[in-house]
Parts: C-alpha cells; sequence; structure tokens
C-alpha cells in the first residue's frame, strides 16, 4: 500500500518517470532555454548549475538513466557546498531513486533517496509543497527500511511526521505502518533503541488499529533493554487497560509481572498475577508463569495463586503445573485434590521427568513415598504412564525403599503383560527381592528380565547368575555364569565378580578345588577392592572346612585380617577359625578367637554367636559341641555389587 501510493507520485508523467522505471520525454523540454548539447565532459564543467539542471530533466525524460545519475551526483555534490542556491534537486534525486529501485539496484536507489533526504534540508526545498515532501521523506523510509538502514530510516519518518511536516490524514498511517516494521525489524536484531524509538513514534500517531501493537512493542523495547524495568512494568500496566482484550495481554500481563517483582512492587505484581489467573487460565502466559514456581518453596507461591491453581479444571493442567499443584495440595493437607491430582500426573506424564523431579522437591519423606507408592500400585495401572512409574521406582532404589518396591511387586508377576511396567522397573523389583531376602521371587525376575526381554548388560547377567547359583539347577547356573562372564569381556572387577560366582556354583558342585583356583584369583587381582578380596580369602577358608582340613582353613581365615583388616569378613573368620580350632580340640586357641571377636567387636552381627560358642566350650576336657565335618553356620552373606 505504502509503494503503490508514493509510486504514484513520483512515476507519473508530471514529475517524468514512470512506474515500469523507464524514463518518460513526455516532459520536460520545454522547460529548456537553450538547445541540449551534449558534446563532453569538457563543456559540462563549464555549464552553470541552472543549464545543469536542465540537462537532467531532459535525461530524465530521455530515459537517459546513468547519464541522469552522472551528471545529477555531480550537481548534488556542488550544492552541498552551497547552501543558498535555489536550485532544489530534490525531486530529480527522487525520480532517480525510484527508477534504480523498480530496475532491482537497491544500493544506487539508496543513494539517490538519500541524497534526496539531504537536499530536503536545503533553503531550496522550501518552495516544494508540503504534501510532496512528505511523499519523498515516506519513499526514502520505505527505501531505508528495505535496505535494513533502519536508524535512518526513523530519523527520516520522525520528519514525516513532525507537525510542522503537513502530513495528511491519508499520508499518517503509510508512516505509522513503516514505524511499526521498523520496530518489528530493529526487536528481531535486537536494536532496542532504534526499536523504542520507532514504536513511541508509531504510537503517538497510530490510529485504534495500529495503536496496541504499537504501544506494546514500545512497552517490549523498553523492557529487553533491562535498564528501565519500571518504566517497562509501567507501560505493560498501561497497555493491559488500554486494551485489556487484545490477543497478546496475557503475554503483556506476564512480562508486567517479571518486571514488577524485578523492582519490588510485589503486591501490584500478585495482584496481576490473579488477573492473569482469572481471564486467561488456560494461556501458554499462565503456564509460564505458575512454572517459574517449579523449585520454589511453596510458602513462596503467592496464597492467592496457590487458592486458584486448586481452584482450576485439572485435567487442562499440564504436568509441570500439576506437580506445582500436588505441591500445593500436600502443603495444605487437601487430600481429595492430592488423589486428583497425582492421577493426573501419571496419565500425563509421557518422559517421567516431572514425577522425579517432583519426588525430588517433596520436602516432606512421607508425601514422597506416597507418591511413589501411587505410581509403583495405582488402582488402574494400565492408565499411568510407564515412564512416570519407572521415574518412581527409581526413586525408590536410589533411596533404598527396598520393602516399598518388594510390595509394589506382589501387584503383579513376571507371567503377567503390563505394558506399563517397564524392564527397569523389573531389574529394580528384582533386585528389591534380593535386598529383602526373597530369593526365589527374584530369581523368576531376573529370569524373566533375561529370557523373556533378552537383557544382555552385565549388572544384570550378573544377578541372574546369582540367583541361578544359589536356588536354581546346577547347568543352568552354569549357563548363566558363562553368559555373565562373555558379558565381563577384559574389564578384571567384573571378572572377579564372575570368579566369585563360579567359585560358589564349585563350591555347591563339591569342586573345592576349582573354587579355590577361581577365588585365588580374586585375591591376588589388583583390580579388586578390598572387601571383595577378602570375601573371596574367606571363602577359601570355607573350602578348606567343608572338606574337614581344618589346618588350612585356618590358614585361611587369618588371611583375611591381611587383606581387609576393618571388613566385615574378618569378624567372620574369627568365628570360623574358632569352630575349625574346636574342630582340631584346640579349645583354648577357640577360645582366644571368640574372645577377641567380642571385646573388639562386639556390636557385629556375629557377635553373640561368639558367645554362645564360649560358653559353650568345656573349662575341664575341651570337648566341643560341633561335630567334626559340620557346615559352617555363619550366615551366608549374598554377594553385592
Amino acid at each position: 500500500m505504502i509503494v503503490i501510493a508514493i509510486s504514484v507520485f513520483l512515476c507519473s508523467p508530471c514529475v517524468g518517470i514512470t512506474q515500469q522505471g523507464s524514463i518518460s520525454a513526455a516532459t520536460a523540454g520545454d522547460t529548456l532555454s537553450t538547445p541540449v548539447d551534449m558534446t563532453g565532459e569538457a563543456e559540462s564543467s563549464q555549464r552553470a548549475p541552472q543549464q545543469e539542471y536542465a540537462l537532467i530533466q531532459q535525461h530524465i525524460a530521455a530515459g537517459d538513466l546513468a547519464d541522469a545519475a552522472e551528471m545529477a551526483r555531480k550537481l548534488d555534490q556542488l550544492l552541498a557546498k552551497q547552501p543558498a542556491s535555489d536550485i532544489d534537486l530534490t525531486l530529480p534525486l527522487a525520480q532517480i531513486g525510484r527508477a534504480f529501485q523498480n530496475a532491482g539496484d537497491t544500493t544506487r536507489a539508496t543513494e539517490f533517496f538519500t541524497r534526496a533526504n539531504s537536499a530536503l534540508q536545503r533553503p531550496a526545498s522550501k518552495t516544494l509543497p508540503p504534501a510532496t515532501v512528505v511523499l519523498v521523506r515516506l519513499a526514502a523510509a520505505s527505501l531505508f527500511v528495505h535496505a535494513g538502514q533502519l536508524d535512518v530510516a526513523t530519523e527520516t519518518l520522525q520528519n514525516a511526521l513532525a507537525a510542522e511536516s503537513g502530513i495528511t490524514a491519508e499520508q499518517t498511517p503509510l508512516a505509522v505502518d513503516l514505524c511499526l516494521r521498523i520496530g518489528r525489524d530493529s526487536l528481531t536484531k535486537r536494536d532496542l533503541a532504534t526499536a523504542e524509538t520507532a514504536y513511541s513514534l508509531a504510537a503517538e500517531n497510530a490510529d485504534l488499529v495500529q495503536k496496541p501493537t504499537a504501544m506494546l512493542g514500545a512497552a517490549w523495547a523498553v523492557a529487553m533493554s533491562g535498564q528501565r524495568t519500571e518504566e517497562a512494568a509501567d507501560r505493560m500496566i498501561a497497555f493491559l487497560k488500554a486494551f485489556p482484550r487484545h490477543q497478546d495481554a496475557a503475554r503483556a500481563a506476564q512480562a508486567g509481572i517479571a518486571c514488577l517483582k524485578q523492582v519490588g512492587r510485589d503486591e501490584e505484581a500478585e495482584a496481576m498475577m490473579s488477573e492473569l489467573f482469572n481471564r486467561w487460565p488456560d494461556s501458554d502466559a499462565a503456564r509460564d508463569v505458575l512454572n517459574q514456581f517449579g523449585a520454589v518453596e511453596i510458602d513462596e507461591i503467592p496464597e492467592r495463586l496457590r487458592k486458584l491453581v486448586l481452584q482450576r479444571d485439572f485435567d487442562q493442567l499440564t504436568p509441570a503445573m500439576t506437580a506445582i499443584a500436588i505441591r500445593i495440595a500436600a502443603a495444605q493437607g487437601d487430600s481429595h485434590a492430592w488423589d486428583r491430582l497425582v492421577t493426573r500426573l501419571g496419565q500425563i506424564d509421557q518422559t517421567g521427568q516431572t514425577t522425579a523431579d517432583l519426588l525430588s522437591q517433596l520436602p516432606v519423606a512421607a508425601d514422597a513415598e506416597r507418591l511413589a507408592m501411587f505410581m509403583l500400585s495405582p488402582p488402574n495401572p494400565l492408565t499411568i504412564q510407564a515412564k512416570s512409574r519407572e521415574s518412581a521406582c527409581r526413586w525408590a532404589g536410589r533411596n533404598e525403599r527396598w520393602s516399598m518396591l518388594a510390595l509394589a511387586s506382589q501387584s503383579t508377576s513376571p507371567a503377567q503383560n503390563d505394558p506399563t511396567r517397564t524392564i527397569t522397573m523389573e531389574r529394580l523389583f528384582a533386585e528389591a527381592l534380593m535386598q529383602t531376602g526373597r530369593r526365589t521371587e527374584a530369581h523368576s525376575w531376573w529370569c524373566h528380565v533375561v529370557d523373556e526381554l533378552a537383557a544382555d548388560d552385565f549388572a544384570t547377567l550378573l544377578r541372574c547368575a546369582e540367583t541361578e547359583v544359589s536356588i536354581g539347577e546346577v547347568d543352568r547356573a552354569t549357563r548363566r555364569v558363562d553368559a555373565a562372564t562373555k558379558a565381563a569381556g577384559d574389564d578384571r572387577y567384573r571378572a572377579a565378580l564372575v570368579a566369585m560366582l563360579s567359585a560358589e556354583l564349585g563350591i555347591r558342585r563339591l569342586r573345592f578345588d576349582e573354587a579355590r583356583s577361581d577365588l585365588e584369583s580374586v585375591v591376588r587381582s589388583s583390580q579388586v577392592d578390598a572387601s571383595l578380596r577378602g570375601r573371596a580369602q574367606w571363602m577359601i577358608g570355607e573350602t578348606y572346612y567343608l572338606q574337614q582340613k581344618y589346618v588350612e582353613a585356618i590358614e585361611a581365615y587369618r588371611g583375611v585380617a591381611g587383606i581387609d583388616p576393618e571388613g566385615t569378613w574378618v569378624v567372620a573368620s574369627l568365628v570360623q577359625a574358632g569352630k575349625s580350632f574346636e574342630q582340631l580340640g584346640r579349645t583354648r586357641d577357640a577360645a582366644v578367637c571368640y574372645s577377641t571377636l567380642v571385646s573388639r567387636h562386639g556390636d557385629s552381627e556375629f557377635a553373640v554367636l561368639a558367645s554362645r560358642r564360649l560358653a559353650a566350650l568345656s573349662p575341664s576336657d575341651g570337648t566341643t559341641p560341633t561335630k567334626p565335618g559340620s557346615p559352617s553356620n555363619t550366615p551366608n552373606k549374598t554377594l553385592r555389587r
């Protein structure tokens, strides 16, 4: 619209240039007072400025754009040095600029419109009609915007819109539209000063249709600068009062809230929050404002906002907003809202991240456990997202809530087809059952994960092999250990863990020499921690004990202290060494072992056993209550990764 209106003026026959950019000879010939003689540069230098002006007009009329441009450029340079001259070159310069623009030569078009714009500052231009001056400036500003010279375009429009410019009611909307475009492009380039100037200029001259964009644009420019936050807040408030039904009103309220909080006007910020949630509860702005409270303490959320959140339609809440609402319901003890909200969260949290974050944010452990238990064993599991349930399982595992996980595992079974149960959940169910001593049930889950779900990671294969070695068939246990060995690869620590299982399997098969070979490889490994090496040394003693080789067993048990002096297996070794001495009839040595254990490790689980054994020893004849060859009654320790 702007380009058409200006082109009609600049390209009309009365000023010499057609809309196609060619130059018409229909006019201007009669204005020449002398014949035209274009014989070269030497003669040009001798012509008066009036003659040069006439020749430029003639070139324009004849369509000689290059010659017209060259002569106009030289004459403009001359007139710039002679500000008192009565020759006004504004229109010829603008006509040439328009011709270059129509020809697609933006660089030269910009040059000549810049020259025309400068020519308007000379006294000779005062003879031009005001409407013509405004049109030239609008044409120049339009081209400057197109060329990206936004600051120059803004200055040009300031002149066009000045009170004394004589701009008409029809021209003003064109100028305002250009200002709005400058503001938009400047914001995109983060040229905030130009954006503010352009939008403010537009706001001063806009009609009712243009006014909202101009006011909001100016407010955004000030807000984005970060230097006049209070002014930005006031501008946002003024916009909302003037245009409360505007499509961007919610976003303006969001920006206003942020600005008000920055300058400490908290009561006004809370009032605007209430307005935002009352008037635009389902807007992206309301969601974003609420999400800002995701990680803060509940008492930092304004009370009015807390009430509004719990009054909303829960079915419209996003996962993040639901999590905040759950925290509010927990803090206020609103069980009815809590039940509805946790169900909503489980239904919509497809990634599980919101559930995980919420579990870590709930300040009361009982609330976190309550949420986790709901996700683990919901009334209707098929309505809950699998990832949300998985997040609850992970939380329980990290916090060693093994009883909770073991209980949750009772609500399902490996054979049950449950699409909301992930492989991670099943691993954690199995681990919880291991940790709570229910190896038979754990064995079923581990076998399901490996055999049915094809899990092939080392940790899972090792756990599966461990339960198979403990309670499964020997042949299957052998295959499980082989699979774990393959998964361990060249990792020495993993290989040591598998060697321990292989040794346990060897003991179960009464292949004690093979078991000791596996265990000795662990003891010798420098890549294994002292605790595991101490356990391996203890197990070597156990193999000798089971073979009734008590002297060798005692030596093996004594070796544990040299490997892990402060470890658990030192205490277990004292018990077993004492029992071995008893088998040899050396009750005095056995008593020393038990006494040492009770005095040094009185709080251990073996202290009671040692006290009983010590009391059972006969001081007169040295008899012992344990039959030779009886198996160790030391508690069976499970292999810990």
